[in-house]
C-alpha cells in the first residue's frame, strides 16, 4: 500500500502519460500542482520504479507506468463524471430506439464505440435463462413451419422446422398452442431439456411430431452461444501501432469464444482486466466491461483499447450506457 504522497504522484504520471503518450517527467508533475518539491518528487520518482509502478524507457529521461502501476492506479481510481452533452446523447439514443432486440444490441456496441473511439462490444444474454413471453408456430411453406420464441427481455428467436410430410392447418394450430401452453412462463435452461407432457401426447400424430421438432429446436437455441456484437473496429489503426499485434487482436476479434473470454463473466458489475490478466495474454491492451440486465437475463458489454486509455470517461461511459440499456429492456 502506497502512501498518500506516492499515491498521488503514481496518479499524476499515470494521467498525464494517458493525456499526452510521452514518458512523463518529473518537471511535468510538479507542475500539476502537487504540494510538494522537484526533489521530492524526483525521490518519490525512483522509489516507485525500485517498486516496479514505473518504469523508465532507455531513450527517454521521463517515465510511464507499468502494469503494477496501471493496477494500483484502478484499483484505488475514483468515479468519473461525463459531460452533459455526452449523458443527453446517451439518454437520446435510448429513448428514440425502437429496433428489435438484435439490432438494438448491435447498434449500442456503435454508439458505445463512437463516444469512446475504442472498439466496443455487446454481449447479447442468449437465451439460456430467459424466461418465454411468447412461442408461435407459422406456416410458411409445405412442410415448413417458422418457430417463433420471444423471450421477456424481447429477444426475438426463429428457426424454420422443416417436417418430413407437411402438416394440415389445424395441426399446426395444435401444436402452436400446445407449444403456448408448455413454454409461455418456462425459464429456458433451468430444468434441463424440454420433454413431451401427458397432455400434449393426446395431440394428433402431424402436430405430435410438429411439437417434439419444436421443443427440440428450443432446447438447441437455448445452448447456442451467445451473440456477439461488435462495433467500432475501424478505431483499431489509430489505437496500436504494431501490426503484428493489431492482426492478433483483430484475429481474436473475429472468434465469438475470443470475445467472450476478453470481457469475462464477473457478477459483480464492472471490472477492468489489464494485459497478463486476459486470456489473451497480449501486454498492451486493456477491457473495461460490465454486466448488463434484461427481463429474464444479463449480459455483458465493454470496450477494449491500449494500456493507455482514459479509464475515469471509459467506466462511466460503459455504466451509463448499461443502465439506460438495461431500464430500456427492462431489467
Amino acid at each position: 500500500m502506497l502512501d498518500d504522497r506516492k499515491a498521488a504522484i503514481l496518479r499524476e504520471l499515470v494521467e498525464e502519460y494517458i493525456r499526452t503518450g510521452e514518458p512523463v517527467s518529473s518537471r511535468a508533475i510538479v507542475e500539476c500542482g502537487l504540494d510538494c518539491s522537484s526533489a521530492t518528487v524526483r525521490n518519490e520518482l525512483a522509489v516507485l520504479e525500485g517498486d516496479g509502478y514505473i518504469v523508465k524507457p532507455h531513450t527517454s529521461a521521463g517515465r510511464v507506468p507499468t502494469d503494477r502501476g496501471y493496477r494500483y492506479y484502478l484499483d484505488h481510481l475514483s468515479p468519473g463524471s461525463l459531460q452533459h452533452s455526452t449523458q443527453a446523447r446517451i439518454a437520446s439514443f435510448f429513448s428514440t430506439m425502437h429496433s428489435g432486440f438484435g439490432q438494438m444490441l448491435r447498434q449500442t456496441s456503435d454508439l458505445l464505440s463512437e463516444i469512446t473511439h475504442h472498439p466496443a462490444v455487446v454481449v447479447g444474454p442468449g437465451l439460456h435463462g430467459q424466461t418465454v413471453r411468447d412461442a408461435h408456430l407459422i406456416p410458411i411453406e409445405p412442410g415448413e413451419v417458422l418457430l417463433v420464441v420471444v423471450t421477456g427481455s424481447g429477444n426475438v428467436n426463429q428457426a424454420v422446422l422443416r417436417l418430413a410430410a407437411p402438416a394440415a392447418p389445424a395441426e399446426i394450430t395444435a401444436a402452436g398452442r400446445a407449444l403456448e401452453a408448455r413454454l409461455v412462463g418456462r425459464v429456458l435452461g433451468a430444468e434441463g431439456g424440454l420433454e413431451r407432457g401427458d397432455l400434449d401426447a393426446d395431440l394428433p400424430p402431424g402436430a405430435l411430431d410438429l411439437f417434439d421438432r419444436a421443443l427440440e429446436a428450443v432446447d438447441a437455441a437455448a445452448l447456442e452461444p451467445r451473440k456477439v456484437y461488435l462495433g467500432g473496429t475501424s478505431w483499431m489503426t489509430t489505437l496500436w501501432d504494431d501490426l503484428a499485434q493489431l492482426h492478433r487482436i483483430l484475429a481474436m476479434l473475429d472468434r465469438e469464444a475470443g470475445v467472450a473470454g476478453l470481457l469475462g463473466q464477473d457478477p459483480d458489475g464492472t471490472s477492468v482486466r489489464l494485459g497478463p490478466e486476459l486470456p489473451a495474454g497480449e501486454e498492451d491492451l486493456a477491457v473495461v466491461s460490465t454486466r448488463y440486465e434484461a427481463a429474464g437475463g444479463s449480459g455483458r458489454m465493454g470496450v477494449i483499447g491500449p494500456l493507455r486509455m482514459d479509464y475515469r470517461r471509459t467506466i462511466r461511459v460503459v455504466e451509463e450506457v448499461s443502465d439506460a440499456l438495461r431500464d430500456t429492456l427492462g431489467g
